[in-house]
């Protein structure tokens, strides 16, 4: 009796945990994420990896962000390369024909 009460106990601890699993799609949901404590950069990012793995294509709204930016604007993002540019996730590097923005 105690050996099948402790082999029961065993078995049930081990799939306990099985039980708590969370669906992939969960652990990377914006809301999901804000709760577990990254940042909102950290959040925008993986929601861009997780779209890019998926073949979709987020690079309209930024890049219509960058076309409605001022000319200083610009300019400033063209002298310092620390300045968030709006192409970071939204290029295609050219490997036959590089450029300077391939840099």
């Amino acid at each position: 009796m105690k050996k099948g009460l402790i082999l029961s106990t065993l078995i049930l601890t081990a799939a306990i945990p099985a039980i708590a699993g969370v669906d992939v799609n969960e652990m990377t949901s914006p809301k999901f994420l804000y709760n577990a404590g990254y940042s909102d950069e950290a959040i925008r990012l993986i929601q861009y990896d997780k779209a890019y793995a998926n073949g979709m294509d987020l690079r309209a709204e930024e890049e219509a962000k960058v076309r409605n930016r001022s000319r200083m604007t610009k300019f400033w993002d063209y002298l310092d390369p620390a300045r968030d540019d709006g192409k970071y996730f939204n290029r295609s590097l050219q490997f036959a024909n590089p450029s300077y923005e391939d840099l």
